[in-house]
């Protein structure tokens, strides 16, 4: 039993094939031992041997892959775990690092700091800090055009000559007293 039969398939003309698929051929053009089979029926190549096939089931193997697929599994688990922990972890050192930087400097305030990492905060304060340099100066510049005389002003006699002759009696009859 240990022999392969071989079967020729002819060759099909194009002329039996239609839009739907294959058209029965025509039995002239199929082989005398073929001719008993029914068309359409499904064609499985036979072979006698079967020593070349593999093994349908490899217990062995198969075991061994359930174990590495539930080992796997495992290592997923516990790195899932692990990343939700350091998850907590950043995201509790985002939200400390955001609390020094807003009582670091009177400039900073919980509604202008915002970001929900280190670099987003970092970026905020760039740009907080550059807000406060373009404020401060144009401040600067406001206050050169701006003059004022250092000390006191110099003391100069009252200025009566807005005063009615009867006010600037009474302010020299209060002067006296």
């Amino acid at each position: 039993m240990n022999e392969e039969i071989n079967i020729e398939i002819p060759e099909i003309p194009a002329a039996t094939i239609d839009a739907g698929g294959f058209k029965d051929p025509p039995l002239q053009n199929v082989p005398e031992e073929r001719r008993d089979v029914p068309s359409g029926a499904p064609e499985t190549p036979v072979r006698a041997d079967r020593s070349k096939d593999p093994p349908l089931r490899d217990e062995g193997r198969l075991t061994g892959l359930e174990t590495a697929l539930n080992e796997a599994r495992k290592a997923l688990d516990a790195r899932t775990g692990d990343y939700d922990r350091l998850k907590a972890a950043l995201d509790d050192a985002v939200s400390a690092y955001r609390k020094l930087a807003v009582s670091i400097s009177p400039l900073y305030s919980d509604d202008i700091i915002s970001g929900s990492s280190v670099e987003e905060i970092d970026a905020s304060i760039k740009k907080v800090n550059g807000l406060v340099k373009k404020m401060r100066s144009s401040l600067e510049a406001e206050l050169k055009d701006l003059t004022i005389p250092a000390g006191a002003p110099e003391r100069s006699a009252p200025d009566f000559s807005g005063l009615s002759p009867r006010d600037k009696i009474k302010y020299g009859i209060q002067e006296k007293k």
